[in-house]
Formats: structure tokens, C-alpha cells, sequence
């Protein structure tokens, strides 16, 4: 356990974790325009199997939910945590996407998603249905998944950890600035 505190308190630590959940977030992604009938569809604005909103909002969840998930708050002798984690979740991954869809067509004067076909959308860039569903995710992900993923960096050495952490920096860096100089060209 305490090897486990020392490892998840690292920079490469959550690197790591960040490149996990953009892949995790790039399969769910495609597995729902197969779904939804449209075939193969890289629906990230980089080349590679990765979309970092999902990595960018899984960061946060680990970060804004740490304290509140080892509270046990109770009414009527009925612990709710649970359930405050899952609104806490739902308002945070709803303005990470808020967020990233203004911002991403303020750059790439494009709109990545649009939500207006669905009741209960603001501006098309979120609806009460994806962000119901991106929460029910976020619950695997901080109850299920995280840590799992503790388990297995932890038996990682921690030179091996940082390496791929630093791997994957620079792919995904080189991979943005590509982008971004296609846009500009």
C-alpha cells in the first residue's frame, strides 16, 4: 500500500493514466459510430488511437473526487457517497465537454459533436443523455478501473513507468504539433 501511495503520487504516474483513458474514451467512441451505423470513424482530432478530453477529464475526476470518495456520508443510516460522486461526476464531465467543444471550435473553426438532436442539450455541446452516460463511465472508471490500474503501475518499475510516460508525451506532443500545422498550413 505504501509503495502504491509513493507510485501514484508521481508525474509519470498520471501521464500513464491520462494515455490510458484517452485510448479507453478513443475505443468507446468508435465502438459507438459502429453502433450507430456509420462504420470505422476516427472521431479524435489527432492521428493517433487517442482522445485527450478523456484523458484530460479522467485527471480530473482523480483529483476533484479524491477527498469526497473516502468521505461516508450517510443519511438515515444509508451511506449516499455513491450517489454525490455520481452528481459531482455528472457536473464535472458535463463542463469538461462544455469546455472542450467551445474551445476546440474556437481553434479548428469546426464542431467536433453536436448534441442538438437530443431534448435537454445546452448549444448542442452537451445533453443530459452523453453526460448521464459519461458519468455512469466516470463511476466505472473511479470505482472500477482506477483502481485497477493503481494495481498494475505499482508492480511496473518505477524507471520503467517513467520512460513509457515520457514515450508517451512526446508521441502525443509530436502527434499535436502535426496537427496544428496542418490547420495553419
Amino acid at each position: 500500500m505504501e509503495k502504491e501511495k509513493q507510485v501514484n503520487n508521481k508525474w509519470y504516474f498520471y501521464v500513464c493514466c491520462f494515455f490510458v483513458y484517452c485510448i479507453i474514451g478513443w475505443i468507446y467512441e468508435v465502438i459507438w459510430e459502429f453502433a450507430i451505423g456509420n462504420g470505422f470513424v476516427n472521431r479524435g482530432f489527432l492521428h493517433g488511437c487517442y482522445l485527450p478530453i478523456y484523458g484530460f477529464g479522467a485527471l480530473i475526476l482523480i483529483f476533484s473526487l479524491r477527498k469526497l470518495m473516502n468521505k461516508e456520508i450517510r443519511v438515515f443510516k444509508i451511506n449516499i457517497t455513491p450517489i454525490i460522486v455520481f452528481v459531482a461526476i455528472l457536473i464535472l464531465v458535463s463542463t469538461v465537454e462544455f469546455l472542450a467543444s467551445y474551445f476546440m471550435e474556437l481553434i479548428f473553426h469546426k464542431r467536433w459533436w453536436d448534441y442538438s438532436y437530443d431534448i435537454l442539450n445546452l448549444d448542442g455541446r452537451i445533453s443530459l443523455r452523453n453526460s448521464s452516460l459519461l458519468a455512469i463511465g466516470g463511476m466505472a472508471f473511479v470505482y472500477l478501473i482506477q483502481p485497477l490500474l493503481n494495481k498494475i503501475f505499482v508492480k511496473i518499475k518505477e524507471k520503467t513507468l517513467k520512460n513509457i510516460a515520457i514515450i508517451i508525451l512526446i508521441v502525443m506532443v509530436v502527434d499535436f504539433i502535426s496537427v496544428i500545422c496542418g490547420y495553419i498550413n
